[in-house]
């Protein structure tokens, strides 16, 4: 059980943009995205990216960190003559901190030498650039001095993502908030994979043979054991997980990566802004733990049901690259499942969370401390007739479509 386990912190974040029911019969998205592949750039040792500040070189072992309630944890050792991207720079325990990717830093001392690209570099970057991605789904509010930006985020992304939209970026930089669904970055592994642990598991003594069919329970066996796993590993988890489970298994397309994905990608360039959870992971575990037990599976019948991953992800990456909002709507609410069950399953994973975000978000604009706030949630939260935007409209706030 502990091999399930270990990707878990990914798993549950990249889950809430795509529908676990089938989506094998949804709309294609139009085929105009752009294909263009960026050159790479090698600077020394590592490859020179857009967004990137400069780079660290360890001159003799030191410490890699993360963050924990604002305080610098130590991750692991890291060995000389090693070179790390450096995307953010800030203070932290009297401390010069800079951000190398994934919610880690490196201490700013005498054991590191940090550099910045030359100007030649820097114009080899943007001659080997991509143009501008015009992908995205954008909008804007404006109250009592406040601004808010929402943009919908693909929590798996691709390379061909980036560079972003200038428009999205001006933004992004103007703000002084991150607003995200859960900070990723952040998550303790080891508190995380316990939360999940006692809410995945029966604790009763029963087994998952216990409360489904013998049917389901066979095409289950047979599954897992097909992916070379064992039964006896699995056999004391619930029924949500185990969809979850089966669904990270299946083949995905190398070059749909979490590190890529929208929300991923403005954690880690957040910088000195402060983040703001719209939910947490703790909320989100809640939600799909606490699913009845006859959602829970109908959800794992359906990930029996359906095939290799890039099916449901492809059209997705394409509506979001071409800010097709037909689509991307298409996609994720016309799914041709009539079932109470699904219906309590999106009615929970769209609609009622998309009340508790959209009054969130109005606090933003109503509140008296002026700011500007950038939201980044999964796009499906912003379609629909239970939409965070026609929510927000209800309440008598304007909203500006602006990608």
């Amino acid at each position: 059980m502990k091999k399930i386990f270990k990707s878990v912190a990914m798993l549950v974040m990249a889950v809430f943009l795509v529908s676990s029911f089938s989506v094998s019969s949804a709309f294609a998205a139009s085929d105009s995205a752009k294909n263009c592949v960026p050159k790479k750039v090698m600077w020394g040792k590592t490859e020179l990216k857009s967004g990137q500040l400069g780079k660290v070189t360890i001159l003799k072992e030191t410490k890699l960190f993360s963050l924990k309630d604002n305080k610098l944890v130590a991750a692991k050792s890291l060995p000389a003559k090693g070179e790390f991207r450096v995307y953010s720079f800030k203070k932290v325990d009297n401390s010069d901190i800079y951000g190398v990717g994934g919610g880690q830093y490196i201490k700013k001392d005498s054991s590191i030498k940090y550099e910045t690209p030359s100007k030649r570099k820097l114009a080899e970057l943007k001659a080997a650039a991509c143009a501008e991605n015009e992908g995205g789904f954008f909008w804007k509010a404006e109250k009592n001095g406040n601004t808010v930006y929402m943009l919908g985020s693909i929590h798996l992304g691709i390379d061909e993502f980036y560079p972003l939209n200038s428009k999205i970026m001006k933004a992004f930089n103007e703000s002084q908030y991150l607003s995200v669904e859960a900070d990723i970055l952040n998550l303790n592994p080891l508190e995380f994979q316990q939360t999940v642990l006692e809410k995945a598991v029966y604790d009763d003594g029963s087994t998952i043979e216990d409360h489904i069919s013998k049917e389901l329970y066979k095409k289950l066996t047979d599954t897992f054991v097909s992916y070379g796993g064992d039964m006896n590993e699995i056999k004391y988890l619930k029924p949500w997980y185990l969809s979850m489970s089966l669904d990270s298994l299946k083949s995905t397309d190398p070059k749909y990566k979490a590190e890529l994905g929208i929300d991923h990608y403005f954690l880690s360039n957040a910088g000195n802004k402060k983040v703001i959870e719209l939910e947490g992971a703790e909320f989100q575990i809640n939600m799909l733990s606490g699913f009845p037990e006859d959602v829970q599976i109908k959800l794992l019948e359906d990930s029996l049901k359906t095939g290799n991953a890039n099916d449901g992800l492809a059209p997705l990456i394409k509506a979001w690259q071409t800010s097709d909002d037909a689509a991307i709507e298409k996609l994720l609410f016309s799914v041709p499942d009539n079932s109470p069950e699904y219906k309590v399953y999106m009615t929970e994973m769209f609609d009622n969370r998309n009340v508790g975000m959209a009054n969130k978000i109005e606090k933003y604009l109503t509140g008296t401390t002026k700011g500007t706030y950038f939201v980044v949630v999964g796009a499906g939260h912003y379609f629909g007739d239970m939409s965070i935007i026609k929510l927000l409209e209800k309440k008598g706030l304007k909203i500006e479509k602006l990608q």
